[in-house]
This record gives structure tokens, C-alpha cells and sequence, in this order.
């Protein structure tokens, strides 16, 4: 009986497992279905790949040896960094190949690339038109930079000036020199930097002219403090009391020594008046004494008046640029009699 049981047994689960192999007249099981995710679009974010950069210059600087640019591809833009070349805002550069650099120091720039692409050369293919480049019109070529000394500064074995250059005003550098305020410089050759930083005057120059000299005008005569003509006697005839409290031209010419860097008042007539020199005007006072005195303001008075001058006594000054003067009023204010 127990017998007859298990052979029943046997005999159900081989019909079961028959019931679950494929039949082999309709073909091998489906696979499943795999759907992949679309791929992400576009952003403007996308970086390029480590090679085929390529781009317009967009903003360029020259610093250490290398010149840095920043490209812009049409959905993105981003920074390369190469040999120090000429690059001109609107140049398009073809394909180069690239290293990427994430979150790069420039010690000489003081700044830090999140990212920034090192090629060994700039692949240059289209140059902008002239027209385009001009930045601004009237900037001068780099065989005709002249213009009249507006400000000048030295730094760094350097001597930087501001020239007013007619329709525009551009800065200069070249070597250590001493240049008056209203010299003129005639024509020069320089190189074009663009973004050039200073770190010894912490200051960065939108465009600057690296120049070898400054030209054979360089010693023509400037305007100056000391004015043209000389006094008159209608200068020293006028007698003009001191203010109350105050002093006269010859009290301080005289106790210069002990009214060195101390306020003073005084009362004079205006002989002469040179505005806009070394960013300050500059007036000569008498007051009907041997002595005359010069003060520096930033008032515009003129001449004849008679003035009430407030500022701080300066001794032994020197400006520059054979500005010297062993005694003057500094940053003075002026009111009426």
C-alpha cells in the first residue's frame, strides 16, 4: 500500500515539472525589456574635453610668462592658459589641446581658476577686423604712442605716466625716469599689454604701452608750479595785515624750521595761479613783504584776490620731477577776505 502511494507520488511531480520546462516549438523566452535614461541636455556649465578646446577671446591678461584667456565657445565659456601671446578680444581660436587644472593659483595675478585649460601654443584662426579691435578709436598704433604728461608715478625700476593723447588718454611704462607733470612725449614705440597688473602699485591697467624710451620731445618744457613771469612791483607794493592769530609770509618763511608740519593762517594777494599740476593747484601769495610763499590747494582762485589761506606748513619738499621747495603750504583751504 505505502508503495502504491509513493509511486503516485513520483509519478505527479515529474508531470509537474514537465508542465514547467518551455516548449521547444515556440522559441526561447523574451529577454526583459532594459530602457537606458536620455542623456542630460546641454547647460551652459558643459566643459570641454581635455582635448579640442577652441573658443573667442573674450578677456585676455599676460602675467608670469603666460598669457590667460577667456573663451567663449557659444554654450559656455571658460579659461586656457598658454605661452605669453598677442591675443586681441574678438580672435577665434581653433582647436588645442588642453590640461585641466582645477582650482589653480596664480601668484602673480593674486587669483585663483576654478578651472583653467594649459595648451602649448594658441591656435589662432581668425583674426577680428581692425575696426573691432579698436579699443577705443582713438587709441594710438603701437609705432605712434605720444602725448602730454598728465601723471606720472615709479614703481618697481618703472616709471608710469598718464599721457593725454588728444581724442583719448592712455598710460605708458618704461624705465625708471624723471618726467614732469606737462611734458610732452613725442612719438614712441611700445608693446600693448591688456590687463596688466602692478603689484608693486597694487593696481591693475585696463591697457598700458610698455615703451623702450620716451621719445626725442622728452626734454620739452613743461608747465610748472614757478609759473612765467617773474613778480612785479604791483606784487610787493599792496600791504595786506595778517588775520588776527595768524602769521605773515615772512613768519613763516622765516620760523620755517619750527613750523614744520603745523597749521598755519595767513592772509595774502594771489600773483600767480597754476591749476591742475600734480593733482593739486598751485597759487603764489604776497603781501606787500620781502617774502612770497606758495601754496597748494585744490580751490580755484584767481589772481588778484585777496585770500585767507588755512593749510599745513611743509619744509624741504620735493615733488619730482625737479619739483623742490624748502618751504610751502600743503592742502590748504581758501576763504574771501
Amino acid at each position: 500500500m505505502n508503495g502504491c502511494l509513493i509511486s503516485i507520488g513520483l509519478i505527479a511531480l515529474l508531470a509537474s515539472c514537465q508542465r514547467d520546462r518551455p516548449d521547444p516549438t515556440e522559441g526561447p523566452a523574451p529577454s526583459p525589456t532594459v530602457v537606458e535614461p536620455s542623456a542630460p541636455p546641454r547647460s551652459p556649465t558643459t566643459k570641454p574635453a581635455d582635448v579640442g578646446v577652441s573658443g573667442q577671446v573674450v578677456e585676455t591678461m599676460s602675467s608670469g610668462g603666460y598669457t590667460y584667456a577667456r573663451l567663449d565657445r557659444g554654450d559656455a565659456q571658460f579659461w586656457v592658459a598658454g605661452p605669453e601671446t598677442k591675443l586681441v578680444l574678438g580672435t577665434r581660436l581653433g582647436r588645442m589641446e588642453g590640461a585641466l587644472m582645477p582650482d589653480f593659483r596664480s601668484d602673480t595675478l593674486k587669483r585663483t581658476f576654478d578651472e583653467i585649460y594649459f595648451v602649448n601654443a594658441f591656435a589662432i584662426t581668425d583674426r577680428p577686423p581692425a575696426a573691432a579691435t579698436a579699443s577705443p578709436p582713438a587709441t594710438p598704433a603701437d609705432d605712434d604712442i605720444s602725448g602730454t604728461v598728465l601723471e606720472t608715478m615709479n614703481a618697481g625700476g618703472y616709471t608710469y605716466a598718464h599721457l593725454d593723447h588728444g581724442a583719448t588718454k592712455i598710460w605708458i611704462a618704461g624705465p625708471e625716469t624723471k618726467l614732469a607733470v606737462g611734458t610732452k612725449l613725442g612719438s614712441m614705440t611700445g608693446s600693448l599689454m591688456t590687463n596688466f597688473r602692478s603689484d608693486t602699485l597694487d593696481r591693475t591697467f585696463d591697457q598700458i604701452y610698455f615703451v623702450s624710451s620716451y621719445g626725442a620731445d622728452a626734454m620739452s618744457k613743461p608747465t610748472t608750479p614757478h609759473g612765467d613771469r617773474p613778480a612785479t612791483a604791483d606784487d610787493t607794493t599792496e600791504k595786506i595785515a595778517p588775520v588776527p592769530g595768524g602769521k605773515t609770509l615772512a613768519d613763516i618763511v622765516s620760523g620755517k624750521a619750527a613750523l614744520a608740519g603745523k597749521p598755519v593762517v595767513v592772509r595774502g594777494k594771489i600773483v600767480k595761479v597754476s591749476l591742475g599740476i600734480l593733482g593739486r593747484n598751485w597759487i603764489h601769495l604776497r603781501d606787500g613783504g620781502p617774502a612770497k610763499l606758495l601754496v597748494t590747494t585744490q580751490a580755484s582762485p584767481k589772481v588778484g584776490d585777496i585770500v585767507v589761506a588755512r593749510g599745513r606748513v611743509a619744509i624741504d619738499k620735493d615733488f619730482g620731477g625737479g619739483y623742490r621747495y624748502e618751504v610751502l603750504v600743503e592742502d590748504a583751504t581758501l576763504a574771501g577776505q
